[in-house]
């Protein structure tokens, strides 16, 4: 068979063809949040004194590389991101030579420059003003804490990547891009859109205690232990649960200005995972309260409670491995997948973690996490 990807290179997104022939393997490395990285390897041999692939133009540094899958005729975008690193390796004669390359997706040009800047407003109409001065097209939610002036404004020392990813976190947010590829009618082109998302991820409210309940679309579920009549979808289920989740945040805030300490509205509980825990052991005569961090801005603490709670509420985790033709998804962090057939406990909507491609010439194998935020037992939901 062929190799299972197409790789493209420039804004274009061009199919480099001429060093196809020599590549031995590409991988694409996703998580929640965080940069996708990638890396292509191919065999390289000297010509005429000069490498034949390491001198391509198309491996150059800061060169756009896309990566592609097809999936029952449909186009599939893994990462598109610029080249960072480049490693090779030259043996006598030539043969049995290689290079490598690596990159992350294109956020990585907002990573480059440290910055110093006080921003008045909404966190979420600075991330727009970001996203807009380096030409992404986003999606961003709306935050709800302004910041009224630069004395009481937020903050940035730091790139303008790290901001962004501050801004997420400190908001209970998921910042990632989204890709739309199709291919140009005639011409067997690829044309490729991507959208900057800071949003809730599943789909929120988040500002609610409540964890959300997750719900799969048609068509993204995979089959643990099948009927005899149905093909295996993974090659490997290992699940991890932790009981040991903290389930309760009280703190406090301060304001910046007077200095005067102002309660927050409420304790942050999620239910407990065992029927027999409480949020807080009573003793007589000690006043005890849960931990969290401390802030200095009561809007703030809140969010820092949410966030806390809603990263514990993922309390499983499952290790699955397959392969593309096998799993009939493109799996890519933040899609809800139904799992059938892993008994009671385990069956049910979970959200991808992390997704590993390694794609050669044999086949498309993926490793991927899932996380849930309960169990099902005799049908009810803990």
């Amino acid at each position: 068979m062929g190799f299972g990807a197409i790789i493209t290179r420039g804004e274009e997104f061009t199919v480099i063809e001429d060093i196809m022939p020599w590549i031995t393997e590409a991988r694409v490395e996703m998580e929640l949040s965080k940069a996708t990285k990638f890396a292509l390897r191919f065999e390289d041999d000297l010509c005429e004194g000069d490498p034949e692939v390491a001198r391509n133009p198309a491996l150059r540094s800061n060169e756009m590389i896309g990566i592609f899958v097809r999936l029952d005729e449909q186009l599939h975008c893994l990462v598109f991101g610029p080249i960072t690193r480049i490693r090779t390796s030259s043996m006598v004669g030539g043969t049995g030579s290689w290079v490598e390359i690596h990159g992350e997706d294109r956020r990585v040009i907002m990573g480059r420059v440290g910055v110093q800047a006080t921003w008045t407003g909404f966190a979420s109409d600075a991330a727009r003003s970001i996203l807009d001065a380096y030409g992404f097209e986003h999606d961003v939610e709306d935050t709800t804490k302004e910041y009224a002036d630069e004395q009481n404004g937020l903050s940035q020392r730091a790139t303008d990547l790290a901001f962004l990813e501050e801004i997420a976190r400190k908001n209970v947010l998921e910042f990632w891009l989204d890709y739309e590829p199709s291919e140009v009618p005639g011409t067997g082109g690829i044309s490729c859109t991507y959208t900057a998302r800071i949003k809730s991820s599943p789909p929120g409210p988040f500002l609610n205690v409540t964890p959300p309940i997750l719900a799969a679309p048609a068509g993204n579920a995979i089959n643990v232990h099948p009927p005899a009549d149905q093909c295996i979808k993974v090659t490997r289920f290992d699940a991890r649960i932790d009981y040991e989740r903290p389930n309760a945040a009280l703190g406090f805030g301060q304001q910046a200005a007077t200095g005067e300490e102002v309660e927050t509205p409420g304790e942050e509980t999620l239910e407990p995972v065992t029927p027999d825990w409480t949020t807080l052991r009573e003793i007589d005569g000690v006043d005890r309260q849960a931990l969290a961090p401390a802030v200095t801005d009561p809007e703030e603490q809140q969010l820092a409670e949410r966030a806390m709670l809603n990263e514990a509420a993922w309390f499983v985790e499952v290790d699955c491995s397959s392969t593309l033709e096998l799993l009939g998804l493109c799996v890519k962090p933040h899609m809800i997948i139904d799992v059938q057939n892993a008994g009671t406990r385990l069956s049910g909507a979970y959200q991808v973690k992390t997704a590993t491609h390694v794609i050669n010439a044999a086949d498309h194998f993926i490793d991927f996490k899932l996380r849930a935020n309960g169990l099902r037992e005799e049908d009810r939901v803990l």
